[in-house]
């Protein structure tokens, strides 16, 4: 009887100190992985979740161990990491939407799966790559949503039991701060791509503005009413043959330096650059009675800034430069062009092809504008400019006559 007790008691505690030590194990684990997230950084987010594979199969043996995340935009599941044997053939990528295969039924549900031998379960999605042997399916949980799953798989039917999934989910604990790390920083930098992006445009308080705004970071246009800025240095090409290299580019980029705070002082979207002259564009993203106001205004102020620039220039002893700008208001269609990685904001239609035209029979100092521009003017519009009609006349590109005016101002 005594004998039976001490041999009860002696398997207790063989069987505590074997819990104890697979509780060690685990906690040396979980914190080797932590330290694995401390000691690398998120540019080289890859890397990490290698490493951490790495290490969780070092510590268990397992053949085989593969994260997979959802993408955002195409709501699938693909791998962004495995860690397999030196010797595993190369397979082709794996893509799952939700609900499709293990994987899928896992990131719908939010539970794990465990399948003693894949070769036998009928939503086991194979894909041509044969495998066999056991898979446990463990999902990774963020915030409450599953934003991706973790697969353990051995080559060995029937490999794991209930300490083992239990000490997955652990694991799947630990690699959520990962992956909620890693698509923050994701993110981030999407933000910044679209805050680099917007600022080629806009100002930048108007730029932060509109980070969040889809209209101005999707592919695709829409038509909008808007005013047409179209500056151009006078007689940029004598200049250019008469002047030394490095000073025409240095009073080109001074000039920009000019006019492009102006643009961005008045609300405007700095559309282009155009060799030796600019283009910009009021009513983007928002339309407004008031953007052929802020057109002229910013026009005038130009061309002000320019005369500075004139001065400073012949004092340095440099060459002098006179701008002409025109004016003209329409509808366009607006949009990004281009493809999702490398897109340009810009406006297209006949306002612009005006605009253009209007500049090219400027004097050198003058603004010539649209009759649509000045007649769209709301009357408690404070513009302290006079209009002189200029007659009807024709410019090239343009099928119609127009009846530009010219803008005088102090």
């Amino acid at each position: 009887m005594d004998h039976d007790i001490s041999s009860t008691l002696m398997k207790r505690i063989v069987s505590l100190e074997e819990r104890y030590e697979q509780k060690i194990a685990e906690l040396s684990l979980l914190k080797e992985l932590g330290e694995a997230l401390k000691g690398t950084s998120l540019s080289l987010w890859n890397q990490l979740f290698l490493k951490q594979l790495d290490i969780i199969k070092h510590a268990t043996g397992i053949y085989s161990i593969s994260v997979m995340l959802i993408d955002e935009q195409t709501q699938s599941l693909h791998v962004v990491s495995a860690s397999l044997m030196s010797n595993s053939p190369i397979r082709p990528p794996v893509f799952l939407k939700r609900g499709e295969g293990i994987a899928g039924s896992v990131v719908e549900t939010g539970k794990t799966i465990y399948i003693p031998d894949v070769t036998k379960d009928p939503n086991f999605s194979n894909r041509g790559t044969n495998q066999a042997g056991s898979l446990a399916c463990v999902p990774i949980i963020s915030e409450g949503m599953c934003i991706g799953v973790i697969n353990f798989r051995d080559n060995v039917q029937d490999s794991f039991g209930p300490n083992d999934l239990r000490f997955f989910e652990l694991i799947a604990d630990q690699l959520s701060i990962t992956a909620s790390l890693v698509r923050t920083y994701q993110d981030l930098l999407d933000l910044e791509k679209k805050r680099m992006n917007l600022s080629r445009y806009f100002s930048r308080g108007l730029a932060e503005h509109l980070v969040a705004d889809d209209r101005m970071t999707g592919l695709g246009g829409q038509k909008k009413t808007v005013t047409v800025v179209f500056a151009d240095i006078s007689g940029f090409t004598t200049l250019v043959d008469g002047n030394p290299v490095e000073q025409v580019v240095d009073v080109l980029n001074r000039f920009f330096e000019t006019v492009v705070p102006v643009i961005f002082k008045h609300g405007g979207m700095l559309d282009k650059f155009l060799g030796d002259g600019v283009m910009a564009v009021f009513g983007i993203p928002d339309e407004s009675e008031m953007d052929p106001v802020k057109a002229i205004s910013c026009a005038v102020d130009m061309q002000q800034g320019v005369k500075l620039l004139k001065h400073k220039l012949l004092e340095e002893g440099r060459f002098p430069i006179d701008v002409g700008i025109g004016v003209a208001t329409g509808v366009v269609v607006a949009g990004n062009i281009g493809t999702q990685e490398q897109m340009n904001y810009t406006v297209i239609g006949e306002p612009v092809n005006l605009a253009q035209r209007l500049e090219s029979i400027c004097k050198p100092g003058e603004i010539v504008v649209s009759s649509l521009t000045t007649s769209v003017i709301p009357g408690r519009a404070d513009l302290a400019v006079d209009f002189e009609p200029m007659g009807s006349i024709r410019v090239k590109g343009i099928q119609r006559e127009i009846n530009p005016f010219r803008v005088r101002y102090g």
